[in-house]
């Protein structure tokens, strides 16, 4: 197992996933960005190959790696108050930079004069739906969690429950940003009870034969699989656009939106996971490569919920609308990371406000 040379001792594969996958988050939303002239459909990037392969499996990948961190915390609560501790801490760490920058962005508008004052009721509740539709990842982690901590430790991760739970999830209202928190909890439930029962799976590989081997078939497998999934991906593919729930649609065809949709994320998360934890084999190669994602990764939550400072500001303004040319979205990608990094290192080093950036 490979290790950090710095800090706490654990895999260094999550860390250098996790920068992977924000790093496409940038990128995902630098092309979405150069989407935004006047004689463009607003909305013409679902339709952006790359940005299609990028939105197949990313936030999935997000929510895997999460879900496999949960079980460590869960697993050490091992009384009703460390429990409860863990949960209060959880919840702080995920909701705060989710409602302070959307009082922050709240701020900005009032102050540019875009935003128009109708009276404090309807300030609250704008602010309110504002928090709730706000960062929708966080929120899926944290609906995903207490979900993990209710079942685990209250009904003893009974499956019939689990169903039970899927089944609702097809007839439950999909606004606020639930439709993707629906979408992504299956993949935040495998990397839980992947980590759970590591062991097992363990030894299950090793019953399979020579590991080395088995690892190079699922490579090869999942790559081929992801391969053929993802030429199909359109815009119908997208959470955003076809929703998660079956009510008042053609259920059969909705059955297959979303079983296709989760196909193709597992896929996806198989391969780019076995790709990277091959790569790391020979990290003395590209020791400062490993160095630089894994520091990225560690600070992705800060990224996430910073980087559109940097874009709005720096980047968007001095770009030219129009269609994306992938070679300045990546140049637009490697700024924003820089100054969103920048921004996560000062403020992380500031007392009281370290939580803003998931520090």
């Amino acid at each position: 197992m490979i290790k950090r040379e710095l800090g706490a001792k654990r895999d260094v594969l999550p860390d250098v996933l996790k920068g992977f996958g924000i790093f496409l988050v940038v990128l995902g939303h630098c092309i979405q960005g150069s989407y935004n002239g006047a004689d463009l459909d607003s909305s013409a990037y679902f339709d952006d190959a790359l940005y299609q392969f990028i939105y197949s499996f990313h936030m999935p990948l997000f929510m895997v790696i999460s879900g496999y961190y949960a079980w460590n915390s869960i697993h050490r609560a091992d009384t009703v108050q460390k429990r409860w501790k863990m949960i209060t801490k959880k919840c702080i760490y995920l909701i705060t930079p989710i409602v302070a920058w959307k009082f922050f962005d709240f701020l900005y508008w009032y102050a540019t004069g875009a935003y128009i004052y109708r009276g404090m009721g309807l300030l609250l509740i704008e602010f309110l739906t504002g928090v709730l539709a706000n960062f929708w990842f966080l929120w899926a982690v944290l609906y995903s969690f207490i979900l993990v901590c209710l079942m685990h430790y209250k009904f003893h991760d009974c499956i019939w429950l689990y169903v039970l739970v899927f089944i609702a999830m097809f007839f439950t209202p999909d606004g606020l940003g639930l439709m993707a928190c629906k979408f992504v909890l299956p993949y935040y439930l495998i990397g839980f009870y992947v980590n759970k029962n590591k062991v097992f799976l363990q030894d299950k590989m090793f019953a399979l034969g020579n590991e080395n081997r088995t690892k190079w078939f699922a490579f090869l497998a999942s790559g081929i699989a992801f391969g053929v999934l993802v030429y199909f991906y359109d815009a119908d593919s997208f959470v955003y656009l076809t929703g998660y729930k079956l009510i008042g649609k053609a259920y059969s065809r909705q059955l297959q939106i979303d079983l296709y949709r989760f196909l193709v994320g597992l896929c996806g998360i198989g391969f780019w996971s076995l790709f990277w934890g091959i790569l790391l084999r020979y990290r003395r190669r590209w020791e400062y490569g490993v160095r630089l994602l894994a520091y990225l990764g560690s600070r992705g939550m800060g990224v996430y919920v910073v980087a559109g400072i940097p874009a709005q500001f720096l980047v968007f303004r001095l770009a030219e609308d129009g269609k994306p040319v992938y070679g300045m979205n990546l140049v637009q990608t490697v700024f924003i990371l820089f100054w969103s990094l920048v921004i996560v290192e000062v403020l992380s080093r500031i007392k009281g406000v370290r939580l803003l950036v998931g520090q």
